[in-house]
């Protein structure tokens, strides 16, 4: 018998069965696409469609705190308003529930200092944390009008000689503290002055470390002033609410940064602010 010769049918069904077995294989996805071309739009798979923005900016949008953008007339009251060089406050801007800071047992080198309502209180809780931590907090300034700014910015501008005020100083409506958010504090160690020596004290490193889980954060901190516009100033925290300042805490961001990304302007002036610049 000729080798191989005697096999031929049974390589020929071999074959046909490969054939056979391909063919029901790629017949598999085309029954498939059909079966869900024909189903309704409720019965076919999901498909993810790629995102054109990236996992870096879906998780930055689901990140924000401001979950929508207020109306113009409550821009100015919300916690994450931008106030800054290039933003303003209405000259006629005052905050509506500002109250005493005594009355919340806060030490004071003014009797006299206000804040709004929801800052007092946890600012309140702030200081008798660190107090139990035996770190003496005091509050040296708070809510500013247009006008006490105009002529605390007009001071320091002579003693500087520039109208910059040494980076220390912001014009007329472009402080925070006339949101009635914003503190300067102070301490013995300082000797209760308002200065960069406070940055200094084991309060101010408290601070640094806990403030957030009161809802302050440092306003301008140390090597950040080519984007706040201000030179370092250990004292002055704002008030941006618990929520938002543990984010900014978590992620690394300073508050200008946070603020810009939150895109919360102020605007109750009817004109984004800008009759408050000086």
């Amino acid at each position: 018998m000729v080798p191989g010769r005697g096999r031929a049918p049974e390589n020929r069904r071999a074959r046909r069965r490969r054939l056979a077995l391909a063919a029901a294989v790629l017949a598999v996805p085309t029954v498939f696409a059909l079966a869900a071309v024909g189903r309704s739009p409720a019965e076919r798979p999901a498909v993810s469609a790629p995102d054109p923005l990236g996992a870096e900016a879906e998780s930055s949008q689901k990140e924000r705190v401001a979950d929508k953008v207020p109306s113009p007339e409550k821009s100015c009251d919300h916690l994450l308003v931008l106030v800054d060089r290039e933003h303003a406050l209405p000259a006629s801007y005052t905050p509506r529930d500002l109250v005493p800071l005594r009355a919340y047992g806060v030490p004071l080198l003014d009797p006299e200092l206000l804040l709004r309502r929801e800052a007092a209180e946890n600012l309140a809780l702030l200081v008798r944390a660190a107090a139990s931590d035996g770190h003496e907090l005091v509050v040296a300034s708070a809510y500013r009008s247009y006008a006490e700014q105009r002529a605390a910015h007009a001071r320091w501008a002579s003693y500087y000689g520039d109208e910059n005020a040494g980076g220390l100083s912001a014009l007329p409506g472009h402080s925070q503290h006339q949101l009635g958010t914003a503190v300067d504090f102070t301490n013995a160690a300082a000797d209760y002055a308002v200065w960069q020596g406070f940055g200094r004290t084991a309060a101010s490193r408290w601070l640094e470390r806990n403030a957030h889980r009161y809802g302050f954060v440092l306003a301008y901190p140390m090597g950040r002033q080519a984007e706040t516009g201000y030179a370092w100033e250990p004292w002055h925290y704002r008030y941006i609410g618990e929520p938002a300042a543990r984010q900014l805490q978590r992620r690394g961001l300073g508050l200008q940064e946070f603020l810009v990304r939150e895109g919360v302007l102020p605007r109750c002036g009817g004109r984004g602010g800008a009759d408050g610049g000086g």
